[in-house]
């Protein structure tokens, strides 16, 4: 697995402004993707009480020692206790860094947990033009024995999804960027060459609306977009009503163009609404925008976020 992921926030579409950078680790260097729905701001809360919730997580590995059969790892995410991080665990992932708080992420499997370590740490150095603050994780190599550092059951971790609460302030709009380092392999060193950088741009969406008669029903136009730019791919459906009744789900979904508009006929009714449901997409200016930052490290992988919009109501012209 890699030794590091860093992630962190940006502005989406105009100037770079990242609050969080978040380190972990993962082998498969050239295809890691980070998704998010949420974003942190400077604002960043790690002062909750050892042994607090702040949150779950649920994950995929791959068992290297179990013939490589896939295991399902769920659990609470809490403000680590006194004592409950080892100090040499700790100052291997760290080194010298104070963190700010640490977390123990409870993964649970096959009648074992796995306790896996997060710290929240200070940037430093040239870290600081990307956030104030970040997490590091450092995933044990699952190449190599337990009682060499090895990961419990040859871990390889395929995904993970975390959920943090009460951590990070919400922004309308940012991104956070994953730096992933993955290790050597077969000898449980960092390969610090093979660092790669995985953004995700989060940003709200919206909808809007016209309709123009056509016949008894309308021809009901829009557009959607995310961040203020245009989102393509996104599923809208129309719902319209007659005089005072409740509105309802006319036809059939239609998807934005390249443009972000979109194009509907409705057979019916006088008064109408757009309610649109987009998917996390690629988002290849994302590493455009950022590459500055990264200092010669490769992007890979940008995604945005997907997103939910209603728009207001439109009657007929």
């Amino acid at each position: 697995m890699t030794r590091r992921i860093r992630i962190a926030s940006i502005a989406a579409v105009v100037a770079i402004a990242v609050p969080a950078i978040v380190l972990a680790a993962t082998n498969a260097y050239t295809s890691p993707t980070l998704k998010v729905s949420y974003a942190g701001t400077t604002t960043v809360t790690a002062n909750q009480a050892p042994g607090s919730p702040i949150g779950s997580v649920k994950a995929q590995v791959s068992a290297l020692a179990l013939g490589g059969a896939l295991l399902p790892l769920e659990g609470p995410i809490i403000v680590a206790p006194p004592g409950a991080i080892p100090a040499a665990a700790q100052s291997g992932c760290v080194q010298e860094a104070t963190p700010t708080a640490s977390w123990i992420l409870q993964l649970s499997a096959a009648g074992q947990t796995i306790n896996l370590p997060a710290y929240v740490l200070p940037t430093a150095g040239a870290e600081t033009a990307l956030g104030p603050a970040k997490i590091r994780f450092c995933l044990a190599p699952p190449d190599i024995p337990v009682e060499k550092g090895g990961a419990t059951f040859g871990a390889k971790f395929l995904s993970a999804a975390l959920t943090v609460n009460n951590v990070f302030s919400k922004v309308s709009q940012g991104a956070w960027i994953a730096f992933w380092t993955p290790w050597q392999a077969g000898n449980g060193q960092v390969n610090q060459a093979g660092t790669v950088a995985s953004p995700a741009a989060v940003a709200a969406g919206a909808v809007t609306i016209k309709a123009k008669k056509a016949g008894l029903g309308a021809v009901v136009t829009g557009k959607v977009t995310q961040g203020g730019l245009a989102r393509p791919a996104a599923t809208v459906t129309i719902w319209g009503a007659k005089g005072k009744a409740a509105l309802r789900r006319l036809g059939a979904p239609v998807k934005t163009s390249a443009a972000g508009t979109f194009s509907f006929r409705a057979k019916t009714g006088d008064v109408y609404q757009a309610r649109v449901a987009a998917g996390s997409i690629s988002a290849p200016p994302l590493c455009q925008l950022i590459t500055p930052q990264l200092q010669g490290i490769p992007c890979i992988n940008p995604t945005a976020n997907g997103f939910t919009a209603t728009s207001g109501l439109a009657r007929k012209k």
